[in-house]
């Protein structure tokens, strides 16, 4: 009698604990989680968008860019600002995608559009490396269209890539609209060298 006595309120005890262990150990998974989360790396911000003044329309800010395992995304260019009827600002460039550990590179801004021109695209930020922490290039910015005729500036060059070592060069700037043409988009910049010193 004794010992089946003792014996349900060991199992009794037993079952106890199990509870009160169970709950503990729940509530620690989310903590654990969110430790892995914050590990990755964050996407790009959005650029802001450009402002329109006596019926201009501003561009739009760029998309920031994905970010890699643990590198961040770059940053989206800002959208071109826009004065007049008809004017429209270029839009913001798109942040460059974050490598497996490098940063992407920074959009290019939009170009300033007046009298009915539109302004160019800034460039595409360029792709972070696998390194520690190596930025892709810069995207270029888009060409304007002060003086334009109803043209287009130039979009901007895409920012190069980053290497192990170095980071990516920017892209070249697009060029002004004229009265007659578009502008010419900027020239991509170089992809970081391999070897120091960058």
């Amino acid at each position: 009698m004794r010992t089946t006595t003792a014996r349900t309120f060991l199992i009794a005890t037993i079952a106890v604990a199990g509870l009160t262990v169970t709950p503990a150990l729940a509530s620690a998974q989310p903590g654990m989680g969110s430790a892995r989360a914050s590990a990755a790396g964050a996407p790009g911000s959005n650029g802001a968008n450009g402002v329109g003044v006596l019926g201009g329309i501003g561009g739009l800010g760029g998309t920031g860019g994905a970010a890699g395992s643990n590198g961040n995304g770059g940053n989206g260019g800002a959208g071109g600002d826009a004065s007049g009827a008809a004017s429209v600002g270029g839009l913001g460039g798109t942040g460059g995608a974050g490598g497996a550990n490098g940063n992407g590179g920074i959009g290019g801004s939009g170009g300033e559009a007046k009298l009915g021109g539109t302004g160019g695209k800034g460039g595409v930020g360029g792709v972070g490396d696998a390194g520690t922490g190596i930025n892709g290039g810069k995207g270029g910015n888009g060409g304007t269209a002060v003086v334009s005729g109803g043209h287009m500036g130039g979009t901007g060059g895409a920012g190069g890539a980053a290497s192990p070592v170095c980071p990516g060069k920017p892209g070249g700037d697009g060029t002004a609209a004229t009265t007659l043409a578009n502008g010419t988009t900027g020239a991509t910049g170089a992809a970081g060298k391999t070897t120091l010193p960058c």
